[in-house]
């Protein structure tokens, strides 16, 4: 019986595959991220590249510690210089050795390169590179403590290779995907792959989800209770938020701070998300801090208009909900999707009246001055004070007082306001073991070097 046999030799050859392609973990990204660049990408997706494909002096631990990364030990000079001694076995995807050379060169990359990153030349502005006995070193203006936390933000390229990392997994770009194989490094990655495919719909994703197509995917906010038998529920507390920015001041958000109280009806919400309470965020350690500029409050009618990336239909959602609470004050909130890079080059030239967009802080209260300093990458108003300088000064460690009066001088004249607070839920794959953290997934260390599949 041909047929017969043929049918059992099908189902065999199912079986035995089944244990293979479970080492290759699927997911989705909504939007393309473009080429790896580790001096010029800047985007959440890029992000999430540059962790798998790359390696920063320092990463950070689920527990938003600073942990050894590319390096695997540190020491402060006298002279203010942190020098770094660089693991022997750490090699680039074309199984170079990284040398004190590569660190120089990235580091002189962002801080010269035209297009480079903004996030990350903000982190090294007004830093010195050099190279002591194969020991590349970074002189600094600010305190140790928060350039260390924020190295972890800037992984290391390959001398005149932007596209090339250290990192636990090598890149592929496949048609339709993007595909990241496990190397032999020193993080040691248990899982075999990882690939990407661009699912840019809630809808699809969730399609994928429920036919097991999907490792892992965020579920629509309806759905998040309803996990197939393939997959369990992971949830994340992140230090993430829906961020408003005005070019007109601070006039608009006092009208925000009153609309975000309302807005969001709880279905929409679902277990992802809470409205603000403050101007920064609490997980931060941050205490809830309302505007405090004694402006009168604006009334209507009146007529605003939003920027924001398209794509996201959860946050489009949200939008509509809080369009339609701005019409109960007499205001009509115009809504304008634009794609994420376009959407960002607006944000770079303060060409827009508000504008939001997700942010997700690194975990430690530094990651607010990135709204304050002048060349920080959320300061996209122009924002500054006299003030600000001589305070930050003052801040040396998480718990200085220091941290209250810069709210409070930020509290009189805020150019950005919080409307929801996020954390992640996720479906992963039953059998996948993932460690979860504040900055989601991928983005602390081991992140996805740690995974592993279990029988």
């Amino acid at each position: 019986m041909p047929i017969l046999r043929l049918a059992l030799c099908l189902a065999l050859a199912g079986l035995l595959a089944r244990p293979l392609a479970a080492q290759i973990v699927e997911e989705s990204l909504a939007r393309d991220p473009g080429p790896l660049d580790f001096i010029q990408g800047d985007s959440y997706e890029q992000w999430i590249l540059q962790s798998l494909a790359g390696d920063a002096l320092v990463g950070i631990s689920p527990t938003g510690k600073v942990v050894p990364r590319l390096a695997d030990r540190w020491k402060l000079q006298k002279d203010g210089r942190i020098s770094f001694t660089l693991r022997p076995e750490a090699r680039f995807s074309d199984g170079s050795q990284v040398q004190a050379e590569d660190v120089i060169w990235t580091v002189q990359q962002l801080l010269q390169h035209p297009g480079a990153s903004p996030t990350k030349r903000a982190i090294l502005e007004g830093a010195t590179v050099g190279e002591d006995q194969g020991r590349p070193w970074l002189r600094s203006p600010r305190p140790t403590s928060r350039l260390l936390l924020e190295l972890a933000r800037v992984p290391i390229a390959q001398r005149h290779h932007p596209d090339r990392g250290s990192g636990p997994f090598a890149f592929r770009k496949e048609a339709g995907a993007w595909l990241f194989s496990r190397r032999d490094h020193f993080l040691k990655p248990r899982v075999e792959g990882i690939r990407f495919r661009l699912l840019p719909d809630a809808a699809g994703v969730m399609t994928a989800l429920q036919k097991g197509w999907l490792s892992i995917g965020a579920p629509t906010t309806r759905r998040q209770g309803a996990v197939p038998p393939t997959h369990r529920l992971v949830t994340q507390p992140m230090h993430a938020q829906l961020v408003v920015w005005s070019r007109p001041g601070p006039a608009p958000l006092q009208l925000l701070e009153r609309w975000r109280q309302d807005a969001f009806p709880p279905q929409l919400l679902g277990q992802n998300a809470r409205p603000s309470r403050g101007l920064w965020p609490e997980t931060l350690g941050f205490p809830t801090r309302v505007m405090d500029t004694g402006l009168p409050l604006p009334q209507g009618p009146g007529a605003l208009r939003l920027l924001y990336a398209a794509g996201e239909e959860s946050i489009e959602k949200l939008l509509l909900a809080l369009r339609e609470r701005a019409r109960r004050d007499g205001f009509e909130l115009g809504l304008e999707p634009l794609e994420q890079g376009l959407l960002a080059a607006r944000l770079q030239r303060g060409d827009f009246m508000l504008a939001c967009s997700t942010v997700i802080f690194d975990p430690h209260p530094w990651a607010v001055l990135e709204y304050l300093e002048p060349t920080g990458p959320m300061n996209f108003t122009g924002w500054r004070h006299p003030q600000l300088e001589g305070l930050i000064h003052r801040i040396q460690q998480p718990s200085d007082p220091g941290w209250r009066d810069l709210q409070s001088l930020w509290a009189r004249n805020p150019a950005a306001l919080p409307l929801l607070d996020f954390q992640s839920v996720i479906w992963v794959d039953r059998r996948l073991r993932v460690e979860p953290s504040p900055l989601g997934l991928y983005l602390h260390t081991p992140g996805a070097a740690g995974w592993r599949w279990e029988p």
